[in-house]
């Protein structure tokens, strides 16, 4: 036994798969430019009232999407039901005044004999029609293919397309799916259609409320059969679907609204594809299809371009350039695979998959848009700016992938993340940007059924990381510019306090020959005592700002300990973990072995894992409320031994060597600071290189260049020169692009997985330095262009 098909189904289908009114006209046109049509018109007439269409509807049992037990309390409800003919006189109430052939449906109506003639009259009333030049269908197309929801033929051609075709035809369609788009806007449609060389046009009529009288019957028990329709010059071809009994409103306003958001970006505005030839009117009246405001992107404050590069050396990888236009400011971006693979959490054969493409992007400060000439004043800027803005849309083959970058679509996130953070940037509303795709190139991004953005898979959800990561990378590049150009222009408290004392001085010695000068009147003692008083308050003012420099600073030094505590909690916890699951299962083999020498063997390894828990723990001690702030005299070289010894023994399982050193060997140096801040910087640097090696390890034997076998994977150094007064981290990992060298210290940039990496650990590790007057930077890049080694400059903290 097989499977029933209910005649019903095919109305499930068509509400269900075709999303919105946008969706359903997209997926017309693109029949219409798979059919290499050099002209598609669109035409509206609304010629009767939706709203008292739909009413009249209802009151007659004719509605199609009332369930019948509503529309039997609906119809109970009413006072009085009126019958067909008084109804005629509501419908002709409701006409449209001035709409094309508004007389003749007034006629239809008039003339109607019977209700059956009514109703044919009002679902004829108003109508839209796709008009093209294009190929056309064949009757037998048009039986077999046009008539098989799902079929296969477009999918057919694109496969049967030659591979070594340098420019293959692009074709939009694939599932078969789009003539359930006339469905969504109508309930009937007659397909009128024809082949270049043919006598006749062929002619197919749906009506699909049929379907819903057919109910649970069988699909084929509702007969649709093309014919043969007029004669026709055997030199043209095209098709036009026109479908009536409209199932919404329309209007000017609602098309233009439809031309804005979604006819004028059908075609990628950044590319070289085409604009598609489409006209519409609305009664008769052209509505203008907006063309790409491509002098908005001069105006352009920043841009953004990437790629992702699957062939060569290295490869994947992502290659790019980052714009602050505003600030004349520019800077390459590179991502190795193991960024890509540690920003995305997938592996290379993923990443690969996902199939190469390109981002193109531009950024708008809205606070500093002006107008422009020729184009008009700022709030006309303003107006065409949100036209085209709304994120990153996304093209495949030069034609747009809904609904990514509409107007309410953020699957990049952009949004929240800009909210989350200062200035807002690079919210949708800021961005005129696009991603581009390919059938050959993308094979496993795939449009879902419903043609409401890709399927979820892999391949998408990686695809969709690495888009939102680079563009994360874009936003710090900005933020990163901008705090330069602030701590260029900022004054601190010190220098005002040192200013306002200069010119305090300067006033002081002014103000004998001032008092000389007024001594001989009564209004110039009075003005000379009033000048002292003054001067007076701004030395107690300029104290104030004194004692509220110092809090802040205070304060400062209070957050940053926090911040870096939290990073540093996660960490504890699980060595905590590890320890007393270790120590607790010492005991319990203790427990259950009789053998005495087995027992004292445990207890040995025990007393060595908690030893090893409390030298952690000793480290971690001057961490603590107490001794957080607290500066004190300490003996450094010795300190950081201490730290890095720690680490090394908590780590030891991991085949990296860690060790520290001294130049010159043996070296002392006493130092006031505050003890803890120290363990949050080395940790912080420490761990930083220990994620790196170990995942440039994990790609060497990916690439088969290195064995999994028991000698060191990597090495990490850490040396106190007292001779050059820094304290140097080094490690063989990958290192730091020449390009991030100031990026990586912006607060909350990483390129770790979400979960592995806050991008705070350098922010934080270079604030506790210039707080205890030194100062963190990066080391000089190797021949590569990657920087291996962190400097401490340990600065004046002599004890």
């Amino acid at each position: 036994m097989n499977f029933r098909v209910s005649a019903r189904t095919i109305l499930h289908l068509g509400s269900e798969l075709i999303s919105s009114d946008g969706v359903a006209f997209y997926e017309l046109i693109k029949n219409s430019l798979d059919a290499d049509a050099e002209r598609v018109t669109v035409a509206i007439v609304y010629r009767l009232e939706y709203s008292v269409y739909s009413e009249i509807l209802r009151e007659l049992g004719e509605d199609r999407d009332t369930p019948p037990a509503l529309r039997q309390r609906y119809l109970q409800s009413l006072p009085a039901r009126r019958s067909w003919q008084e109804l005629r006189d509501v419908a002709v109430l409701g006409l449209v005044d001035g709409a094309p052939e508004v007389d003749d449906l007034e006629v239809a109506l008039q003339n109607a004999r019977s209700r059956t003639a009514f109703v044919n009259a009002l679902r004829s009333a108003n109508r839209i029609e796709i008009d093209d030049d294009g190929d056309g269908m064949s009757m037998d197309i048009l039986q077999s293919v046009y008539l098989t929801i799902g079929t296969s033929y477009r999918a057919r051609q694109k496969l049967e397309q030659n591979e070594d075709d340098e420019e293959p035809r692009v074709i939009l369609g694939e599932k078969g799916l789009g003539r359930l788009s006339a469905m969504r806007l109508g309930d009937r449609v007659l397909i009128v259609t024809g082949e270049t060389g043919s006598s006749h046009w062929n002619q197919l009529e749906i009506d699909w409320n049929d379907f819903a009288d057919a109910a649970d019957e069988d699909l084929d028990s509702v007969d649709v059969e093309p014919e043969e329709g007029n004669e026709k010059e055997r030199s043209e071809s095209g098709t036009l679907i026109q479908i009536t009994a409209l199932r919404s409103e329309w209007s000017a306003e609602k098309l233009q609204a439809l031309a804005v958001e979604h006819f004028s970006k059908l075609s990628d505005p950044f590319g070289t594809t085409p604009r598609p030839p489409l006209r519409l009117t609305f009664n008769g009246v052209a509505v203008p299809v907006p063309e790409f405001a491509g002098f908005l992107l001069e105006q352009a404050h920043g841009r953004f371009q990437a790629r992702l590069v699957l062939t060569g050396a290295n490869a994947p990888r992502i290659e790019g350039q980052m714009e602050y236009r505003l600030h004349g400011r520019n800077r390459a971006l590179r991502l190795t695979t193991l960024d890509l693979q540690t920003m995305t959490g997938a592996d290379v054969p993923t990443i690969q998959r996902v199939g190469t493409f390109e981002l193109d992007m531009y950024w708008f400060n809205r606070r500093i848009l002006t107008k422009l000439e020729g184009i008009g004043s700022l709030a006309v800027v303003r107006r065409i700016l949100a036209e085209w803005a709304g994120g990153v849309a996304l093209y495949r083959d030069g034609y747009r992938v809904n609904p990514y970058g509409g107007a309410n679509d953020d699957w990049l996130d952009l949004d929240r993340d800009a909210f989350s953070t200062s200035g807002f940037k690079l919210n949708r509303g800021q961005i005129i940007g696009r991603a581009t795709i390919s059938q050959r190139g993308n094979p496993y991004l795939v449009d879902q059924t419903n043609r409401e953005g890709l399927k979820e898979n892999t391949e998408k959800a990686t695809f969709v990381k690495i888009l939102a990561s680079i563009v994360e990378i874009y936003r710090q590049y900005l933020n990163e510019i901008d705090r330069d150009i602030d701590r260029a222009r900022r004054v601190t408290a010190a220098e005002a306090l040192a200013r306002f004392q200069d010119e305090d001085e300067r006033l002081g010695s002014l103000m004998p020959s001032v008092e000389e000068a007024l001594r001989g009147t009564e209004g110039g003692r009075t003005l000379t005592k009033r000048l002292r008083e003054t001067v007076v308050e701004l030395r107690a003012a300029a104290e104030l700002v004194q004692r509220a420099a110092g809090a802040q600073e205070r304060e400062r030094s209070r957050v940053l300990h926090l911040a870096s505590i939290g990073l540093m909690i996660e960490s504890l916890a699980h060595e905590l973990y590890r320890a007393t699951a270790a120590g607790l299962e010492t005991i319990a083999q203790a427990k259950r072995s009789r053998n005495v020498n087995t027992t004292g063997t445990s207890l040995r390894v025990l007393d060595s894992q908690l030893r090893t828990l409390q030298k952690r723990l000793k480290v971690l001690d001057p961490l603590s409320t107490n001794a957080r702030q607290t500066k004190e005299n300490f003996e450094l070289v010795g300190w950081i031994d201490d730290i890095v010894r720690g680490f090394a023994s908590r780590n030891e399982g991991r085949r990296i060597e860690i060790v520290s050193r001294s130049i010159p060997r043996n070296a002392e140096l006493n130092v006031r600071a505050v003890k803890g801040m120290f363990v949050q910087v080395l940790e912080n640097l420490l761990s930083n290189s220990l994620f790196w090696v170990a995942a440039q390890h994990r790609e060497r034997l990916r690439l088969h260049i290195a064995r999994d076998d028991d000698d060191p994977i990597g090495h990490i150094e850490v040396v106190v020169d007292l001779r050059a007064q820094r304290i140097v981290v080094t490690d063989d990992g990958p290192g730091i692009p020449e390009e991030r060298r100031e990026t990586v210290f912006e607060p909350f940039f990483s390129t770790k997985p979400q979960k592995q990496g806050k991008g705070l650990g350098l922010y934080i590790a270079r604030e506790i330095a210039e707080y205890h007057g030194c100062s963190l930077t990066l080391g000089e890049a190797d021949a590569d262009g990657n920087i291996h080694s962190v400097i401490f400059e340990i600065g004046n903290l002599n004890g």
